[in-house]
C-alpha cells in the first residue's frame, strides 16, 4: 500500500517547529528559547526500476518535478499528475520544493511510495525516505498531525459581575468556539484553577477579541474559562493523540487507585506529537521530562513511535552547536535514552537512521571536555541536574557520571552498527574511575558535588545519579544509600523529577516499604484538594491559592506535568515486577514485590502481549501472553509460558 513519504526527520522537525511556536504567555506569543530546526526546502526522492514501469499517479506537498532515467538517457514529465513510464530498468526521480511545510511525495499505480525509496537534500547521500503508517492516502496530508477530537461539556456555568466562568469539571486540552451575543471586544481567561481563570493579571493563558461576534481558539489547556460575555455560547472539542491504555493498576485501596488513574489520564494529556513537560505553561519537548516519560510509557502505552518520534524531534539537524534545551545533562539523557529506546523495542533502523547526527551529537559532547576528561559549564551552558541547592564549582559529579553513562550507550550502539566508537567505551570506563577517585569521600562515606570547590558538599542527586548510573562495587553504594539518602541532614528532594530518581534508588536498594506511602500522601493529598491531573510540585502544607505559585509567578506552576505520573511506572516496576531482561523482551522477568497491598491486579504491556499479576492475599498468579518469560518469587524461579497462568502461595 503506497504511503507519503518525505526525507527521514523532517516529518518530527516540522511539527516540533509548529508545536514550539505556539507558546502563548499573559497575552503574548511565548517564541522558543533554544535553537529549533526547520524542514529542507527541498528534497529528490528516487527509486530504481528493475522492469516495466506501467503507470503512475503523483502528489506532493509543494511544486515538483518527475524525470525518468535510462542510463544517461533522461525523459522529463515535469509535475504531470498521471505518468506511462514504460519499460525498465529505469531510475524515476521526483524533486519536490515546499517553502511553506516541507517536502513529501505520494506515488501510487503500478509504482508506489514507501520506504523502498531514498531522499536526499541534493547535497547529501541518499538515505532511505520516511513515512508512516497513518498518512496512507492522498487526502491524508504528513503536514497535518492527525489528532482525535470529542466534544468536553462544562459542567457548571456561574455568572458574576462582568461575565461569567465556566468549569469543564477537569483539566483538558481543548479547541475552543465561543458565539457571544454581539459584536465587539472581549476577554477570554483559560485557567487550570479557578483562581487564576479569574485573575485578570496573572491568568497565563488568555486571548482577547476585537470587533466580532464569534471566535475560534486551536487547543489549549484549562479546566475553567472566564468570559465577559455572560451570555456567550462556548464548545469545546478535547484534543487527543488515540493510544490504547494497554497497562492497569487496581487495588484494595481507592486512594492508589484514583492515583494510578489520575496519572494515567495526565501522561495522555501530555502525550501528542512528541512527549511534552506540560500541556499548559510550556507545552515544548524537554529532552530531561522526555527520559522520564519513556519510562512511564512503556507501562501504560508502550507506544513505540511516540518514543521514536520525540528522540527524533530531539536530535535536530546538523550543525549541532549548542547542548539540547540547553541544558549539558539533557544532551547525555538523550544519548542514554535512544539506546534504551533499542533495549526496549529492538529496533536497529532507528539507530541506523540517525546514527550520523547521534555521532554529531556525541563528537559535540566529547569536544566540551576538558583535558582531565571531565566536563564543566562553557559559555552557552546550563548546568542543571535539578532545581536543589548544589555545590556547581567546577566540575560537578552527576554531569559526570550521566557523560560516563551516555559515552556507554554510544559505544554500545557503534558496536551495535559496526561504527568506530573512536575510543567511547574507553573514554567511559576512564571517566568513571576519574569519578570514583576524585569524588569519593571516604569520611563522607558519599560523593561530593565537587571536588574543586573544598567544601565537600554532599548533595542526594549526586548520589542519586551515582547510584543508578556509575558501576561501582556493593560496599560504596551501601554506603552512600546510608549516608547521602537516608541521612535527614543532607537536603531533601523537593521536585516530583528528582523524587523519581530517589525512588528508583529505594526500591533498587530493596527499600520500597514507602512507595505506598508516597503514593497516598503526596499525590494523593494533590487528590484530596480538588487535583483533577498531578501537579509540577506539590507541598501539602500549601492549601490554598500558594499551591498554584511558581516561578516567581501566581500561576506558572504547571497543574498537569508528565513527570508526577512516575506511581505508574513503579507501581509495574516493583509491585508487578515486570522489566526487561532482553533486546526487546524477547526474555523478561516477572520478580513482584508485594509491599503492604493487600490485593492488587495489574497489567503491563509487552512488544507481543502482556503480563497480567494477580495478588489476592493467598495466592499470587502471573499470567504472560508472550514467551520469554520467568516469574522470580520465594526462591523460586519458573518458566512463564505464553498463555498459561502459574499460580504460587504467598507466604
Amino acid at each position: 500500500m503506497a504511503r507519503w513519504i518525505w526525507k527521514f526527520g523532517e516529518f518530527e522537525i516540522y511539527h516540533n517547529l509548529l508545536l514550539h511556536n505556539r507558546r502563548t504567555q499573559y497575552g503574548w506569543p511565548s517564541p522558543p528559547v533554544w535553537k529549533v530546526c526547520a524542514p529542507e526546502s527541498c528534497v529528490r526522492f528516487a527509486r530504481e526500476v528493475p522492469g516495466p514501469g506501467g503507470t503512475i499517479r503523483v502528489w506532493a506537498k509543494g511544486d515538483f518535478a518527475v524525470t525518468v532515467w535510462r542510463g544517461y538517457e533522461k525523459t522529463e514529465y515535469g509535475g504531470q499528475h498521471e505518468i506511462a513510464l514504460g519499460d525498465g530498468p529505469m531510475r524515476v526521480t521526483v524533486t519536490v520544493s515546499n517553502r511553506e511545510s516541507f517536502p513529501c511525495l505520494y506515488v501510487d499505480g503500478d509504482l508506489q511510495t514507501d520506504e523502498s525509496w531514498t531522499a536526499d537534500d541534493l547535497a547529501g547521500d541518499p538515505a532511505p525516505a520516511d513515512s508512516c503508517a497513518w498518512f496512507d492516502a492522498p487526502e491524508k496530508s504528513p503536514e497535518v498531525f492527525p489528532f482525535a477530537y470529542a466534544p468536553v461539556e462544562c459542567v457548571r456555568r456561574e455568572r458574576l459581575e462582568g461575565g461569567a466562568l465556566l468549569d469543564f469539571g477537569r483539566e483538558t486540552f481543548a479547541r475552543t468556539a465561543f458565539r457571544f451575543s454581539g459584536k465587539g471586544d472581549h476577554v477570554l481567561r483559560f485557567g487550570e484553577s479557578r483562581e487564576e481563570a479569574m485573575s485578570p493579571e496573572w491568568c497565563v493563558i488568555r486571548r482577547t477579541v476585537r470587533g466580532a461576534d464569534r471566535a475560534k481558539f486551536e487547543a489549549q489547556a484549562f479546566r475553567y474559562i472566564f468570559v465577559d460575555d455572560p451570555g456567550a455560547k462556548v464548545t469545546a472539542e478535547y484534543e487527543y493523540l488515540p493510544l490504547s491504555y494497554r497497562g492497569a493498576f487496581r487495588c484494595d485501596e481507592d486512594i492508589v487507585n484514583r492515583v494510578w488513574d489520575t496519572a494515567a489520564y495526565t501522561f495522555h494529556l501530555n502525550s501528542r506529537e512528541f512527549f511534552l513537560d506540560g500541556i499548559k505553561r510550556d507545552r515544548w519537548v524537554w529532552s530531561g521530562d522526555a527520559y522520564q516519560s519513556l519510562f512511564v510509557n512503556r507501562y501504560l502505552f508502550l507506544d513505540r513511535e511516540l518514543e521514536r518520534r520525540t528522540l527524533i524531534a530531539l536530535a535536530g539537524k546538523p550543525p549541532f552547536e549548542a547542548h539540547i534545551n540547553g541544558i549539558v545533562d539533557y544532551t547525555f539523557y538523550w544519548m542514554i535514552g535512544l539506546y534504551e529506546y533499542y533495549e526496549t523495542y529492538g529496533d536497529a533502523d532507528l539507530l541506523r537512521r540517525i546514527f550520523p547526527q547521534a555521532r554529531r551529537i556525541m563528537d559535540f559532547c566529547r569536544s566540551r571536555a576538558d583535558a582531565d576528561g571531565f566536563v564543566r559549564g562553557k559559555q552557552r551552558d546550563w548546568v542543571f541536574i535539578d532545581w536543589a541547592p548544589m555545590d556547581r564549582a567546577g566540575a560537578l559529579c552527576g554531569e559526570q557520571v550521566l557523560f560516563a553513562r551516555a559515552l556507554e550507550a554510544y559505544g554500545s550502539i557503534c558496536a551495535l552498527l559496526g561504527e568506530d566508537s573512536r575510543g567511547a567505551a574507553e573514554q567511559a570506563r576512564a571517566l568513571q574511575a576519574a569519578v570514583l577517585e576524585r569524588f569519593w569521600d571516604d569520611e563522607k562515606g558519599a560523593f561530593v558535588d565537587s571536588y574543586e570547590s573544598g567544601k565537600r558538599f554532599v548533595s542526594r542527586h549526586s548520589n542519586i545519579l551515582a547510584y543508578l548510573f556509575l558501576p561501582m562495587d556493593d560496599a560504596r553504594k551501601t554506603s552512600l544509600y546510608a549516608h547521602a539518602i537516608l541521612d535527614d541532614s543532607v537536603p531533601q528532594i523537593t521536585t516530583p523529577y528528582f523524587k523519581f530518581y530517589e525512588n528508583l534508588v529505594h526500591c533498587e536498594a530493596g527499600s520500597d516499604a514507602g512507595l505506598e506511602r508516597s503514593i497516598r500522601e503526596y499525590f494523593g493529598g494533590m487528590l484530596r484538594l480538588g487535583a483533577t491531573t498531578l501537579y509540577e510540585q506539590f507541598d501539602p502544607n500549601e492549601t490554598g491559592p500558594e499551591r498554584y505559585a511558581m516561578y516567581g509567578h501566581p500561576f506558572e506552576k504547571s497543574l498537569c506535568h508528565a513527570w508526577s505520573c512516575n506511581p505508574i511506572y513503579l507501581l509495574g516496576r516493583y509491585r508487578a515486577g515486570v522489566r526487561r531482561t532482553g533486546v526487546g523482551y524477547q526474555t523478561f522477568e516477572v520478580a513482584p514485590r508485594l509491599g503492604d497491598l493487600k490485593r492488587f491486579d495489574c497489567t503491563v504491556p509487552l512488544p507481543a502481549g502482556e503480563v497480567r499479576v494477580r495478588m489476592d492475599g493467598e495466592r499470587l498468579s502471573v499470567l504472560a501472553t508472550a514467551p520469554g518469560g520467568t516469574l522470580v518469587f520465594g526462591g523460586q524461579r519458573l518458566p512463564l509460558q505464553a498463555g498459561q497462568e502459574v499460580s504460587v502461595a504467598v507466604r
